[in-house]
């Protein structure tokens, strides 16, 4: 349109098929691979997201999974759980919900649905087990303890030479090395039969396992009542040198789960577990969960920044977000830029006679500022509501003045705006460089003429 190409942005949308495709962040200002959501399967799928606000976006995206799910599959990145605290708080902010991260102390749930998953994807070695705290954010590790987290300690280390006398009487460990004692003598007993009797025994139900004689299979059977079958599986797979999660991935849907566990801890230790995994998260505001504070965000800023405060979101970067609720809460600093402009939008208002409206391009004006704004200030782009609002509107007075003080904020920020045509590798640039003041400036702006609401407080319309 007048031999110029720009890009609009909108709040992702579903198409006809109830499919959404995106690829941009509105605070990171780069794209990445493209993401595809279906809403009528739930399929949520990404390629690279990079390491910044896309990333994060994603990582609370994908964690929904967790928090709605009824099964235990985790979410990891690059082969490593992330850290659920910070997007479920964020998720607890936008949903206006009360999650906990409650689901992550299923232990045994999490660590086995890891396990089979590369199992069954071919991506298992055996050689590299995944610590159990990478699932567990460390701010909640006091919520960890039980049963699951000694079960996978022995797997990963084995429980080695440790003997009865290592285990204080009537503790889970010293329950561990009973059976274990009582596993070394009953392969003793049982030879090349031991496997197929032990798995027998089993799958066996409760009041069965109960019923059996203890010269058939000596205190096992009774230690069954009480302890979940894994654990004779990984103390067996230890005694005879097999994988564990090799063999249980074939064979656990074949055992009992009903014994009936006793607590090894006082009632205090489980009490104040169970308050800490059942705790809701506290909330965090988005411009908290997207601050880009890693090691790199600053790095090799130039000297002419070097005095200026460090760049780092805030709630004046989401006025298109703006409802008039403390949801975003704008700065003084914002407030006065904002009455500002209002001042300068009124002037043009009244400088502005009739026939200038008449004989006004509106619509090319508008598309060559927005050209000129992406062009020298890099990545800036207009809401789509906001720009067919104002192609809808090109004989408005007030429309007209918008424009011309759009020109003019482009005029004033770019000394200092400028700098942003000396970033080469935009993931690599300095965030003080991405967002120095002149560049944000105009991004705020349109932002306001995107947000009716806000635009009609500040502007009058």
């Amino acid at each position: 349109m007048y031999g110029k190409e720009i890009h609009l942005i909108r709040p992702v949308e579903c198409d006809e098929e109830g499919k959404a495709y995106f690829s941009f962040n509105y605070f990171e200002d780069d794209l990445w691979e493209s993401v595809l959501f279906n809403s009528r399967t739930q399929v949520l799928r990404s390629g690279k997201i990079g390491n910044n606000e896309f990333n994060r976006v994603m990582c609370a995206a994908y964690l929904l999974y967790e928090l709605y799910g009824m099964d235990y599959g985790y979410v990891d990145r690059n082969g490593d759980f992330i850290d659920p605290v910070r997007c479920i708080a964020w998720i607890n902010h936008v949903l206006d919900k009360d999650f906990t991260a409650e689901k992550r102390f299923n232990l045994w749930k999490y660590y086995e649905s890891y396990y089979f998953t590369e199992i069954e994807q071919d991506h298992y070695d055996r050689a590299y087990p995944k610590t159990v705290f990478g699932i567990i954010p460390e701010e909640l590790r006091g919520g960890m303890g039980g049963r699951d987290l000694a079960d996978i300690y022995y797997i990963v280390y084995g429980t080695g030479d440790m003997g009865m006398n290592e285990a204080s009487s009537g503790s889970y460990p010293y329950e561990i090395m009973c059976v274990k004692k009582e596993l070394q003598k009953f392969s003793e007993t049982y030879g090349f039969d031991r496997k197929k009797r032990l798995y027998e025994l089993l799958k066996l139900p409760y009041d069965e396992r109960q019923g059996i004689a203890c010269q058939k299979y000596g205190g096992l059977a009774e230690m069954t009542l009480r302890i979940p079958a894994r654990v004779f599986v990984y103390l067996f797979a230890e005694i005879q040198g097999f994988d564990f999660w090799t063999e249980w991935h074939e064979v656990h849907g074949e055992f009992y789960v009903d014994e009936i566990t006793k607590n090894y801890v006082g009632e205090s230790v489980v009490k104040k577990r169970e308050e800490i995994r059942n705790t809701p998260i506290g909330k965090l505001k988005t411009k908290d969960f997207l601050k880009n504070n890693g090691c790199f965000t600053f790095y090799n800023t130039p000297a002419e920044l070097k005095d200026k405060p460090d760049y780092y979101l805030s709630d004046d970067d989401l006025m298109y977000w703006w409802d008039g609720t403390d949801t975003v809460q704008l700065s003084i600093r914002m407030i006065e830029t904002l009455n500002r402009w209002s001042v300068e939008l009124k002037k043009f208002e009244t400088e502005i006679n009739r026939d200038e409206i008449e004989d006004y391009d509106m619509l090319k004006s508008l598309l060559e500022l927005l050209d000129r704004a992406n062009h020298e200030y890099r990545d800036i782009y207009a809401f789509q509501n906001m720009f067919y609002e104002f192609a809808q509107n090109n004989k408005d007075i007030h429309y007209f003045a918008a424009i011309k003080l759009f020109e003019k904020i482009l005029d004033e920020n770019w000394e200092t705006g400028k700098i942003i045509q000396s970033v080469e590798s935009w993931s690599t640039a300095s965030k003080n460089v991405i967002c120095n003041e002149g560049r944000i400036n105009v991004k705020r702006y349109l932002s306001v003429l995107a947000n009716k609401k806000l635009r009609e407080k500040c502007f009058g319309f």
